[in-house]
C-alpha cells in the first residue's frame, strides 16, 4: 500500500504548519556568553593574586617570628652553657654590665647577618665582620662583608634590667611587607639568674 502525499494542485509535498526552527547560536549569544566567561576568568586572575599576596605576608610574618624566637633562645643558651654571665647579658653602654671580652648587644636596629662573627653570637656589632682570606678573626685582612646582611631585615635588641636577678629582654625585628611597607614583630622573654630553674 502506497500513501501519496502529494498536493494534488502544485504536485509538491506539503509543508507544516507553524514556525520553523534552525539549530545554532545568535552572535549575540555568543558575545553575551563571551562576556561572562571573560568576566569569571578575572575574577578567578584577581583570587589568585590576592592568594598569592596573602601567602607571601603570612611566609614573611613565619620568618620573623623564627628569626624573634631564634634570638630569645640565643641568649637564654648563652647564660645556660655560661658563655655569658648573667651581667654580660646587657646592650652596650649598660652600667651593669660585667668586663671583660664581650661589649654587650647594640643598641638600635641592626642588620640581621647570616654570621655570628668573630664572637659567634648573633646581634652584636660584629656579624658582619669577615675573616679575611687568611681565614683568622684579628688580621689585618678583616674586613665588613655587606653580603652576610639579610635584604630588608634589622634587629633590635633591648635588655631592662628589672632587678639584680631578672631581666627583661625585647627583640624587635623590623621587615618589609609585600606591598613595601616597613613592619615590626616584637617577641619578648624574660630571663632570670638561675639557669637550672629552666630545667626541673
Amino acid at each position: 500500500m502506497q500513501i501519496n502525499m502529494l498536493n494534488k494542485n502544485s504536485g509538491r509535498i506539503p509543508s507544516r504548519k507553524g514556525p520553523i526552527s534552525e539549530s545554532g547560536v545568535t552572535i549575540l549569544e555568543m558575545v553575551v556568553a563571551m562576556l561572562v566567561l571573560t568576566v569569571g576568568l578575572l575574577g578567578l586572575a584577581a583570587s589568585i593574586g590576592y592568594a598569592v599576596n596573602v601567602s607571601n605576608k603570612g611566609r614573611n610574618i613565619t620568618n620573623t617570628k623564627l628569626l624573634v624566637v631564634s634570638c630569645l633562645e640565643q641568649i637564654e643558651t648563652l647564660r645556660n652553657t655560661q658563655q655569658l654571665t648573667f651581667a654580660q647579658i646587657a646592650n652596650v653602654g649598660d652600667p651593669g654590665l660585667a668586663t671583660g671580652n664581650f661589649a654587650g648587644f647594640p643598641t638600635g636596629f641592626q642588620p640581621v647577618s647570616i654570621n655570628p662573627g668573630p664572637d659567634g653570637i648573633f646581634g652584636t656589632a660584629d656579624d658582619l665582620i669577615n675573616a679575611g682570606p687568611d681565614n683568622t678573626y684579628g688580621t689585618a685582612d678583616d674586613f665588613t662583608d655587606y653580603t652576610w646582611a639579610v635584604a630588608g631585615l634589622q634587629r633590635q635588641i633591648v635588655i631592662t634590667s628589672l632587678s639584680t636577678n631578672l631581666k627583661r629582654i625585647e627583640v624587635t625585628v623590623r621587615y618589609p611587607d609585600p606591598d613595601g611597607h616597613l613592619r615590626n614583630l616584637v617577641g619578648v622573654s624574660y630571663l632570670n639568674n638561675d639557669a637550672s630553674t629552666n630545667f626541673l
